[in-house]
C-alpha cells in the first residue's frame, strides 16, 4: 500500500525570480516606504501570498531575529509589509533559512 502526502498548506507557493532579493527591518516599524531602513539582507527561496522563505547569514538572524519577532519586509519590487518571524533553522555553518508570515 503507497501513502499519498498530503499538502497541508493553505497557500500555493511559488519559486521567485534568480537572485531576487529581501530587505528586513527588524526595529521600529516604518510609517511608510520613505521611513523603512533595512537591517538585514537575504535571497528569497520561496515565495506565497502569505509569506516567503529566505535565507540569511546565520549571525544577522540570530541577533536579530526570533520567532513570534515583527518585524518589516520588502521583497523584490513590492512594497514594505509587514510579517511575523515564523521559524528559523540553522541549515548550515554561517547560513540559516527564516519563515516569514505576511501580516497585512
Amino acid at each position: 500500500m503507497i501513502k499519498q502526502k498530503v499538502n497541508k498548506r493553505r497557500h500555493l507557493r511559488f519559486p521567485p525570480d534568480e537572485w531576487e532579493m529581501a530587505l528586513i527591518q527588524c526595529s521600529e516599524v516604518p510609517v511608510d516606504d520613505n521611513s523603512f531602513r533595512p537591517e538585514i539582507s537575504a535571497l528569497v527561496m520561496e515565495e506565497s501570498r502569505a509569506g516567503c522563505g529566505l535565507v540569511v547569514l546565520e549571525r544577522q538572524a540570530s541577533h536579530r531575529l526570533k520567532p513570534g519577532d515583527r518585524c518589516s519586509v520588502k521583497v523584490a519590487r513590492l512594497g514594505v509589509v509587514q510579517a511575523e518571524v515564523r521559524w528559523i533553522n540553522i541549515v548550515d555553518d554561517g547560513i540559516a533559512r527564516v519563515g516569514l508570515h505576511y501580516i497585512e
